[in-house]
């Protein structure tokens, strides 16, 4: 048996989760085009015959001032120790790469680093090229992967490349195990997907989802959430005329959640409190499950 840990890091936006789902071939991370999607650590446990590899999906990692993007790097530098691999995940679109070897050297862990070039669908060969060479340049002993995950090209020699490094001969969660997050959590962030994808930029970014209980019936799954904004002028608008954005949050969540959990979810009951500043005050944090562990 190999086992090991493998962080995957990177800016916002460059395919991070999207390489956790594809390599699971199940849904585990929240995806969306909108940057700062992912808030924490995330793991999703691979495996095969005689091989199991935890990937963690991690935070984009930007230079934002709010104490919650705080605690997002935080969580992505940390999620870099102790591991056998780290993945750092290139946006092969974006003209300038400096931002990401400034990165890449301020990662504090001993752990090898593979370059993944993501997106390279989108660029012509000759800008592909000039991009290795320059990471090549930059860090001559890290290997470079081309990918483009929506299509899943890539997946399997991402896989070979980290198989080597894995330097555990026991697995660390049991065989039927894919995540290491709770059903609090993943509706959590089933719910905050849904927000991203039907509501303007800045709402989705400045709110949260705080599970207030969830209850096994023999009707279903019994789900209460709080959507906590920043802005009372938001509350009209997460709620819409008549309740109707609401509505259309919690049914698309459940349809969602449905899937993923593969039960019945008889009710997921939504309602909305304005806590100012949330995004700046450790308590507020704490209590919504973005603080320090």
């Amino acid at each position: 048996m190999k086992a090991g840990f493998v962080a995957i890091l990177g800016r916002p936006n460059v395919g991070k989760s999207t390489l956790l789902n594809a390599m699971l071939s199940k849904k585990v991370s929240i995806v969306s085009p909108k940057a700062q999607t992912t808030r924490d650590a995330i793991s999703g446990i691979y495996e095969e015959k005689g091989i199991q590899i935890v990937f963690v999906d991690t935070p984009g990692i930007h230079t934002g001032e709010r104490k919650l993007d705080s605690h997002m790097r935080r969580s992505a530098f940390s999620s870099s120790r102790d591991v056998d691999a780290i993945l750092y995940l290139l946006d092969a679109s974006k003209k300038d790469l400096e931002e990401d070897f400034r990165i890449v050297s301020s990662i504090s862990s001993d752990a090898p680093r593979i370059f993944v070039l993501n997106k390279i669908d989108l660029i012509r060969p000759e800008e592909g090229k000039e991009k290795i060479e320059a990471i090549q340049e930059r860090f001559p002993e890290c290997p470079i992967i081309e990918a483009s995950l929506k299509e899943n090209f890539g997946l399997k020699e991402i896989k070979e490349a980290v198989i080597p490094l894995l330097s555990s001969d026991m697995p660390f969660y049991p065989h039927d195990m894919i995540t290491d997050k709770d059903m609090s959590y993943q509706a959590k962030e089933v719910i905050r997907e849904k927000m991203l994808h039907f509501l303007r930029d800045e709402i989705p970014h400045s709110s949260a989802v705080k599970i207030d209980s969830i209850k096994e019936k023999q009707e279903g799954i019994l789900l209460r959430a709080t959507l906590i904004l920043d802005k009372e002028n938001h509350k009209g608008i997460v709620i819409g005329k008549g309740g109707s954005m609401i509505k259309k949050l919690s049914f698309a969540a459940r349809q969602e959640l449905e899937r993923m959990w593969k039960r019945h979810i008889a009710s997921l009951e939504l309602q909305v409190d304005v806590i100012p500043g949330w995004r700046d005050s450790p308590k507020a944090l704490q209590d919504i499950g973005y603080g320090d562990r």
